[in-house]
């Protein structure tokens, strides 16, 4: 296909509408807005007034899990090329590799092509963009951003190429031979997948300045989004409940597992911190189990909170390995959380099963309570820890009403060394068997401590801020 949008001066992105948009030093649209051949079920009405007004049936939400077959194909995805044509001062972006650019009668050209078949979004885009390329193995990266946005350029690329290695790595290889990521007109924080291989960001986002070592919130997102090129669209969720946990969850999975990597499960504690804040979305304790979830709370937090939470407790290994199962045996058609939960199934031990039943079969919430931490020094020159903890499990229906159950399973307890900031350095990290109700937990750690207790890095209770306490201390 050819296309040329009309190219303007250097004045500043600014948003003009979801989809398209006409600005003084840009134009970008979406595939939305050009034809398609065969019909087109996503451009259906879905507003019930609307298709009340043309006398059409009532939409299905969401199609429960039982009503999906197991078999049910994918849309097939397909080779792409474009030629895109813009003002002489303007760079324009398209899916795919870009082979090659030229001027022609006072306009600029430019060549896109992705041999490999895509299943996203098609965008284009046409700006005054700075433009930056790197290779990793196979993989053309493309960053393309307003001459004045790139102070952090640097800090995008880290959390691409970190992405890049360990999703390949762990989830199977990135299959694109480009990566493009493009600054989109609107002042929003955040960023979005357009299409395979193509992500776009807000110009809020590629102005925001992490300071020192805390929250990097630039490379989450990125990771995020990098995991995407996996999560809904290598693997693509079936129009049902749980669809949201396909994609959502486990790209928020994947980002936590690449902070805890990349960085350290001091970073990653600091990012869980972050995701427990109830904006954007609040905490909910009713509605369907995580297999069945429909709610932003459930996709955005819960579920990534019940995949890492799994992954400490069965290993990162295994559950990485079942997603990787899952991506090899679906890649023609569309998975459910059914499909998801059997190869967990397949890699959780027995012992563990309990566990697994608890974070997706039911909804189930966890309450730990660190009440007071004291600590002793024994005559060896160690240090005696006793924790005295609260500790509740209960399963809420879609209801609300809650039913507590008896608890005897197996839960961190942690004690750590002083610290500037942060939990500290961890004494001793361990997994002990708790029961429902007050009790005291007693330890020994070879120095002296100054925090610690029950779940300190909130694996299972992810409401909660009093896990842990100060360690008092005596001689």
């Amino acid at each position: 296909m050819q296309y040329e949008p009309r190219g303007f001066s250097n004045t500043g992105l600014k948003a003009s509408g979801a989809g398209q948009g006409v600005v003084e030093n840009g134009t970008y649209l979406t595939g939305g807005a050009l034809p398609v051949i065969g019909y087109q079920p996503i451009r259906e009405l879905w507003s019930a007034e609307d298709r009340r007004k043309h006398g059409l049936p009532r939409q299905v939400t969401l199609a429960e899990l039982g009503d999906i077959p197991s078999n049910l194909a994918a849309e097939p995805p397909a080779t792409f090329e474009a030629i895109v044509g813009t003002d002489p001062n303007q760079v324009a972006v398209a899916p795919g590799e870009l082979r090659r650019t030229w001027s022609e009668g006072g306009r600029r050209y430019f060549h896109y092509v992705s041999d490999v078949p895509i299943n996203g979004t098609d965008i284009f885009f046409s700006a005054d963009y700075a433009v930056h390329r790197e290779r990793w193995k196979h993989v053309d990266i493309q960053i393309y951003l307003h001459p004045g946005h790139s102070r952090h350029l640097e800090r995008v690329l880290r959390s691409v190429r970190a992405a890049l290695e360990y999703n390949s790595s762990q989830f199977g290889t990135y299959p694109y031979r480009f990566l493009q990521i493009v600054e989109q007109p609107g002042n929003f924080i955040g960023m979005g997948v357009d299409g395979s291989g193509v992500i776009t960001g807000g110009e809020g986002f590629f102005m925001l300045d992490p300071e020192g070592d805390g929250f990097d919130a630039m490379f989450e997102i990125v990771a995020h989004e990098m995991g995407h090129q996996w999560w809904g669209m290598q693997l693509k969720p079936a129009f049902a409940e749980g669809g949201g946990v396909i994609s959502e969850s486990l790209a928020w999975y994947s980002a936590m597992q690449l902070v805890k990597n990349v960085k350290d499960r001091e970073a990653l504690r600091r990012f869980m911190l972050f995701m427990r804040e109830p904006n954007p979305w609040p905490p909910i304790r009713t509605g369907l189990p995580l297999l069945r979830a429909m709610d932003p709370w459930a996709n955005y937090r819960k579920g990534p909170y019940a995949m890492y939470a799994l992954s400490e407790y069965v290993g990162e290994a295994r559950v990485n390995e079942a997603l990787r199962t899952l991506i090899k045996k679906k890649a023609s058609s569309l998975a459910t959380t059914l499909d998801m939960y059997r190869e967990l199934q397949a890699v959780t031990p027995d012992s563990l099963k309990p566990l697994l039943h608890d974070l997706f079969e039911v909804n189930t919430f966890w309450t730990f309570d660190t009440k007071q931490a004291k600590a002793v020094r024994t005559v060896a020159g160690t240090w005696q820890v006793t924790f005295d903890v609260d500790v509740k499990k209960v399963v809420a229906d879609s209801a609300g009403r809650e039913t507590e159950l008896p608890m005897t399973d197996w839960v961190e307890i942690g004690v750590f060394a002083p610290a500037e900031r942060g939990l500290g350095k961890p004494l001793h990290l361990q997994k002990h068997r708790v029961r429902s109700g007050r009790q005291n937990i007693t330890l020994t750690v070879p120095q002296k401590p100054a925090r610690g207790g029950i779940d300190p890095y909130n694996l299972l209770d992810w409401e909660e801020g009093d896990n842990v306490e100060g360690i008092e201390t005596g001689g």
